[in-house]
């Protein structure tokens, strides 16, 4: 399997530590963003812990599956992707725990996991994944958020989403509490399009229509012409910086160009 993909992550303008995590190993077809919280370090470590053990754990899995039944094409994306986020809280809170300085930490996570034909997508917290084509931009994840709660039960309008004063309170996080539920999902993806991974860093600054606006010149040129990943990228992070930059902004775009099999 081979990718194109390009991560990054920013600071921002207000904060004065970046709590937000990414990883990729397109060895293991994964990629990660995680936005950590807490007080003083306890963001921090909580993003990093998750990402670090959500790796692990799946290239633990992976590897076992395959010395089990000597082919790599027995293990469940969705069910490794649910224990090692499953396993990522257990350490964060069990760290926690046993840390008055760390209490209460935790992190959104949001992975991809390849295992072509199919795509499996593990959630926690508010963190997005969309999926991007030429000419259109979907959000596969759910935010698990206090105001898309609100919205899906009908106390709140869209367009009051980004002004609602509890906007940034989400409603699951990975090492809060000693139990998470992982939503995950599963869709066989095309070679051609792209997939983002972001914090709300960003989209708490664009509107979705904006995302697709900035992205679709540089990752779907003219024929023949190549995609621009990094610029990408680059562009969606720096027009949150230029609206104000409230938040950490991290950030991964990711496409599957080539699938061998055997």
């Amino acid at each position: 399997m081979t990718y194109n993909f390009e991560l990054q992550t920013d600071i921002g303008r207000k904060r004065t530590k970046n709590q937000d995590s990414i990883f990729a190993d397109p060895s293991l077809g994964l990629f990660i963003v995680a936005d950590g919280m807490g007080g003083h370090s306890g963001g921090e470590i909580a993003s990093s812990m998750a990402v670090e053990v959500i790796a692990a754990s799946v290239r633990k899995s992976i590897q076992s599956s395959v010395r089990e039944n000597s082919q790599d094409t027995e293990w469940d994306p969705k069910e490794i992707l649910r224990e090692a986020i499953e396993k990522a809280n257990a350490e964060i809170y069990e760290r926690s725990s046993h840390d008055d300085g760390l209490r209460g930490m935790g992190t959104t996570a949001t992975a991809l996991l390849f295992k072509p034909p199919l795509l499996a997508i593990g959630q926690v917290g508010d963190s997005r994944c969309y999926l991007i084509k030429r000419e259109a931009l979907w959000q596969l994840t759910r935010d698990h958020s206090l105001v898309q709660e609100k919205l899906r039960a009908g106390l709140i309008t869209r367009e009051a989403l980004r002004t609602d004063r509890m906007k940034n309170v989400i409603t699951r996080s990975v090492g809060y509490e000693r139990q998470i539920s992982v939503e995950l999902f599963e869709m066989t993806p095309n070679p051609k399009d792209f997939f983002l991974i972001c914090s709300d860093g960003l989209t708490g600054m664009l509107e979705d229509f904006e995302i697709l606006e900035k992205l679709s010149p540089e990752l779907f040129p003219e024929e023949g012409a190549q995609a621009h990943v990094r610029e990408a990228l680059q562009s969606l992070i720096d027009t949150a910086n230029d609206r104000g930059g409230d938040d950490n902004v991290s950030a991964a775009l990711v496409q599957l160009t080539e699938y061998r099999h055997g």
